[in-house]
């Protein structure tokens, strides 16, 4: 599901008004959002109208608290800056969310350039399609 900002709520909140609560008018215009995310935004915004509250719609939900991203990431970096590993010993996060947080985004089907033997990365072939291509080579 795609996220908007609030900015981009706004506008299309804003516009769905002067067009008279057109939605068609308003996805045409902007190219977002669905009818049905224009109501319900357009309901958060007569609520937050109602009571001066600004609703928490769209703020960016973190499952993991800034400490345990360090932790993680201090993990891999001084326990052998291997993925899994660090993911086995602490439990989290996910492969992708990891490599993201460590700066290895797309590592996942790579082998671990820092460990004896490394394989190739993404970059040079690594992966179903590099394998693929060099079977066919």
């Amino acid at each position: 599901m795609a996220r908007y900002s609030r900015e981009q709520r706004e506008r299309a909140v804003g516009l769905y008004e002067r067009y008279g609560h057109s939605a068609a008018d308003v996805i045409r215009e902007l190219g977002y959002p669905s009818r049905g995310a224009l109501r319900i935004w357009y309901r958060d915004w007569l609520e937050e109208r109602r009571t001066g509250i600004p609703s928490g719609r769209g703020e960016r939900y973190s499952r993991y608290t800034d400490e345990q991203r360090h932790a993680a990431v201090e993990h891999y970096l001084t326990h052998g800056r291997r993925l899994s590993r660090t993911m086995r010993q602490l439990g989290y996060p996910s492969h992708e969310v990891l490599a993201a947080w460590t700066g290895r985004a797309g590592a996942r089907g790579a082998r671990d350039r820092t460990r004896p033997g490394g394989g190739q990365g993404q970059a040079h072939g690594g992966g179903a399609l590099g394998r693929r291509w060099r079977d066919i080579t």
